[in-house]
């Protein structure tokens, strides 16, 4: 691993001018931008026809049910055409978030018109996820991974910058409906961007060749499975991200409805803040080159897993929109510094006929409670308050700094 990085910085390459990199980062960046929006309007919406915290607990649950089904989405990304995927996905989604736009601008939207589409928009997204995963590592060298993988981390912040505040904005002076089309727009996007990109594809598996097909395709989940667990610089951070995030969520969860409801902050104020986190993150995402250059991913995300969840706690005592601002801008900086680094790893440690389903497998771990997480985070903060609900998540998410001093996790 340390050979790789001393190799990276002697010779440098210019990520710029790689077309095919610069496309699918782009086509994510606009997706990002989109996916911002979609976040900020989907919690008023569900606020705005339920007036309930547990309602959105309850959707931000059911979007989060087909992390369960991760496994297979890698190794869809491991078995078809990983292009094509990312292409049905997009306009797939972008189809659902028309339809359900229409639904709101009519006034016949539901609750459960939201449940089902949060379902089909969670699964659609695990699936892209896993191929966009699987296909960045065809379009850089193994030494530059980790520089593309920042560039990555640090558009989504941008988008975290830019989505939130406009979003905000937009439906400050419109309706919520009109985030999802937004966000159905970036997705049609992101088709065309991704349809005009080439990319090559070596079949990994022969389905026509198989006499049985459930006993391969078991195998071949089970595959995944075992290099996971075999690698243990995996094993152990995917262990610490399922905690980790297990805390996040619950605070994630309550985010919008504790601005709103509690501090009375309105849409615009709470796109402002979430977007001036994004500086601090594309920050932390950038500034995780140089890091890597003196220390070990192991203590720059010991810190970062440290760093977010005390920053979470510290939003949650907040009162002032500064205040608030600020640590949110802490917490985004600390999960821009994870990302990147756990990406590597998961991508260096990974034959390529395995990437997706690696990740998958890794990202099903790190989000199996998150359904849980999510529902638990809606009943505390009804019997209790969402300041208590969200200092608990951040003391869970702070306590994960522990893995790191494994001696596994020690060598990377």
């Amino acid at each position: 691993m340390q050979s790789l990085k001393k190799e990276a910085f002697q010779k440098p390459e210019a990520l710029h001018k790689n077309s095919r990199l610069m496309q699918l980062l782009g086509s994510k960046f606009v997706s990002f931008l989109g996916d911002q929006i979609y976040l900020l309007a989907l919690p008023l919406i569900v606020l705005q026809i339920t007036g309930s915290a547990v309602a959105m607990g309850t959707i931000a649950a059911v979007e989060r049910i087909p992390v369960f089904f991760q496994p297979i989405a890698g190794w869809m990304a491991d078995t078809f055409n990983r292009k094509k995927i990312l292409c049905i996905s997009d306009l797939s989604r972008g189809g659902l978030l028309v339809f359900l736009s229409i639904l709101y601008q009519t006034n016949t939207l539901g609750f459960w018109h939201i449940a089902a589409g949060a379902l089909m928009m969670g699964w659609l997204t695990q699936l892209h996820n896993a191929a966009g995963f699987a296909v960045l590592p065809h379009l850089v060298s193994k030494e530059h991974l980790h520089r593309a993988n920042a560039w990555d981390e640090g558009l989504f912040q941008t988008a975290i910058i830019i989505g939130p505040a406009l979003g905000g904005l937009l439906i400050s002076i419109t309706a919520p409906g009109i985030g999802l089309l937004l966000n159905a727009i970036s997705f049609f996007l992101t088709f065309s961007i991704i349809y005009n990109m080439k990319v090559e594809h070596k079949n990994k598996v022969t389905l026509l060749a198989r006499n049985t097909f459930f006993r391969t395709f078991t195998s071949e989940l089970r595959e995944g499975f075992k290099h996971v667990f075999n690698t243990k610089i995996i094993w152990y951070t995917n262990l610490a991200l399922m905690i980790s995030t297990f805390g996040t969520t619950m605070f994630l969860t309550l985010l919008i409805f504790h601005l709103k409801d509690i501090l009375r902050l309105t849409p615009t104020e709470i796109g402002v803040i979430l977007s001036l986190g994004g500086f601090m993150a594309i920050a932390g995402a950038l500034v995780t080159n140089r890091l890597s250059r003196t220390f070990k991913y192991q203590t720059i995300l010991m810190i970062a897993h440290l760093m977010g969840g005390v920053s979470v706690i510290g939003l949650a005592v907040s009162s002032t929109f500064l205040a608030v601002a600020l640590m949110n801008a802490i917490g985004v900086l600390a999960a821009s510094m994870i990302n990147p680094c756990i990406r590597t790893i998961r991508q260096t440690h990974t034959p390529d006929h395995l990437l997706g389903r690696v990740q998958a497998t890794s990202r099903w771990m790190t989000w199996l409670l998150l359904p849980v997480s999510a529902m638990l985070s809606g009943y505390l903060a009804s019997v209790t308050s969402s300041e208590m609900t969200i200092i608990f998540g951040g003391a869970i998410t702070a306590t994960t700094f522990i893995f790191y001093l494994l001696p596994a996790v020690r060598k990377a």
